[in-house]
């Protein structure tokens, strides 16, 4: 006689575990079942779904083992979307610090004057260095300003399209990857000629046809792309008049 675990059991619906344990339904039948459900969940993947779309075919569906599937990927979604609130309130309060400290003359400054250097030489670096600060100043202004948020993520998205083919052209690394550890789809990564790792998380799909998968891990710095790009420019182009030290502290 076949064995019918609770594993097996709790991977069939209800009328089905309840005829089991009434000796209504035989084992057969239970495996029959369970085998059809195991091979649809199998082939499931919720890849790519918002968690409204998560949860309403978890209420939906009469598979039990999609059902604890799409549990599991909501559970994981609030513990993301925790995260990245912590990270979102992180960066704003550093916005607000770098509207006036960023290399001792204040953010817009320095975006005036990169902008101005960019377009007084031929540099293809330099134009790289700025659009990656300005990639970041949308991504850190898009958190702030709810209102625009949709028109201020266009820009980073517009940005970083842009910023592939110059990539491509000076052999920059960058590269994207499904592996995101937050509630987005993809992380762009982009490396520093001083080998500095970049960031931003995005889920406009037509990234893919923008950036090619890279194999590599985030470095684990949280809400530092901006200091990083900030440093940068100030230790290659002597802008601002922070000191370098006290930047890097």
């Amino acid at each position: 006689m076949e064995t019918i675990s609770n594993e097996i059991l709790e991977g069939v619906g209800k009328k089905i575990r309840n005829g089991y344990l009434a000796k209504s339904i035989t084992a057969s039948k239970v495996m029959e079942c369970y085998k059809k459900n195991l091979k649809e969940a199998n082939a499931f993947s919720c890849f790519g779904w918002t968690v409204f779309e998560m949860i309403r075919y978890e209420k939906e569906t009469h598979n039990p083992i999609i059902r604890k599937i799409l549990s599991q990927a909501i559970d994981a979604h609030d513990v993301k979307r925790d995260k990245s609130s912590d990270h979102n309130k992180l960066n704003l309060e550093k916005l607000e610090k770098f509207k006036t400290s960023a290399l001792g003359i204040g953010l817009r400054k320095v975006l005036s004057e990169m902008r101005q250097l960019v377009k007084h030489c031929s540099d293809i670096n330099a134009k790289i260095v700025l659009m990656l600060l300005e990639t970041e100043f949308a991504n850190l202004s898009a958190k702030k300003l709810h209102d625009l948020k949709d028109i201020i993520y266009e820009r980073k998205t517009l940005l970083l399209e842009q910023l592939s083919y110059l990539l491509d052209e000076v052999n920059c690394k960058h590269g994207i990857s499904s592996n995101t550890g937050k509630n987005a789809s993809y992380i762009v990564y982009v490396y520093l000629p001083n080998g500095e790792q970049l960031s931003w998380h995005c889920n406009e799909y037509q990234m893919l046809y923008y950036y090619p998968e890279i194999d590599c891990k985030w470095d684990g710095q949280v809400a530092m792309t901006m200091e990083k790009i900030l440093f940068y420019i100030g230790k290659t182009y002597h802008i601002g008049t922070l000191p370098l030290s006290e930047l890097a502290a």
